[in-house]
């Protein structure tokens, strides 16, 4: 076994909560109306917390969630991106000009998110016009976030980030995980192959696969022209559907998790896995009110924040398995 120091800050994880002075004028004349105006933001803020984190913990820390397909001109409110995966209505969201840039240009809140590609774009409507024109290649970060969030699964997984809890990984190749093809024929021999050699060669025993879209469509597909047979349905907090099958001699579940790219597969042992975080909190400062008005404007702004990381203690015994669609 391999015994080394891995290097990990943690990350300021932030939700901004506005509320307007025009709301609270409005509901003046009855304090419920004034509550229940707050108490729905802060409500809707705890659940835009919740999938930023969700979404983040499968992301490779760098904050990119989508990039631009096309150019888009000053004035325009709507973008073309390659991938709506990990976008959602209300979220702020900072736009880089060019894949070089380490700016945003501007930033704004997600209006709408049209889910159906159109060759293979999608469009994402601003809640106002661009002030700047922003290039092809260039790219959309949750407010805040370029190279500050959590090192989630994709820094595992992905060869395009060189370094992992301060080791690079071509130095020390026991951090990266075994990757292998399904070659478009995912089925039980490749699944227990991949959890077999996870188990005797980087002492991994895998109890989750999360596979994408496209590789958990094929993976049904599979199970039932093959008749093979569910051990039971499983139900995950948060409605994640899953299915609990052997693979070898040891059960595993396997679950449809979309912020897996959609043609992989994703196993993990989930023992090895620590999520380190303070609760969600209003930052204030020596007892001070939560809320403040925004200087040069209108709005009452709260800060909700955590701070935390998520650490893999053996990242080398998770699997990949790629091509796993049926095309």
């Amino acid at each position: 076994m391999n015994d080394v120091r891995y290097t990990l800050p943690s990350k300021d994880l932030y939700v901004d909560v506005q509320i307007s002075h025009k709301t609270i004028m409005l509901a003046q004349s009855n304090t419920a109306s004034i509550i229940n105006a707050v108490e729905q933001e802060i409500t809707s803020s705890y659940e835009s917390a919740k999938w930023n984190v969700g979404r983040a913990l499968f992301g490779n820390g760098t904050g990119v969630i989508a990039t631009l397909n096309d150019s888009a001109a000053s004035g325009q409110a709507v973008i073309n991106v390659d991938t709506a995966d990990y976008l959602i209505e209300g979220l702020f969201v900072d736009l880089y000009a060019t894949s070089a840039t380490t700016t945003p240009t501007e930033t704004h809140r997600i209006k709408s998110v049209n889910r159906v590609p159109t060759s293979g774009k999608y469009s994402v409507t601003l809640d106002g016009n661009l002030t700047n024109s922003l290039s092809s290649g260039g790219f959309v970060t949750v407010q805040g976030s370029f190279n500050r969030e959590i090192t989630g699964l994709g820094a595992i997984y992905d060869s395009s980030i060189t370094t992992l809890y301060g080791l690079t990984k071509a130095d020390n190749p026991h951090v990266i995980p075994t990757s292998v093809s399904a070659n478009h024929d995912l089925t039980d021999i490749v699944l227990y192959d991949a959890v077999k050699n996870a188990r005797r060669y980087k002492n991994s025993k895998i109890d989750l696969i999360m596979m994408g879209d496209a590789a958990f469509t094929a993976y049904q597909r599979y199970m039932i022209e093959s008749n093979v047979a569910v051990v039971r349905d499983r139900k995950f907090v948060g409605g994640t559907a899953g299915l609990e099958v052997l693979v070898g001699d040891q059960m595993v579940d396997i679950v449809n998790e979309h912020f897996v790219p959609s043609t992989k597969a994703w196993g993990v042992d989930t023992t090895a896995f620590t999520y380190y975080s303070t609760p969600w909190d209003f930052a204030s400062y020596n007892g001070s009110s939560a809320f403040n008005l925004i200087p040069n404007t209108s709005i009452y702004r709260a800060l909700l924040a955590s701070y935390g990381e998520l650490l893999c203690k053996n990242p080398g015994g998770c699997i990949e398995i790629t091509d796993c669609d049926d095309q």
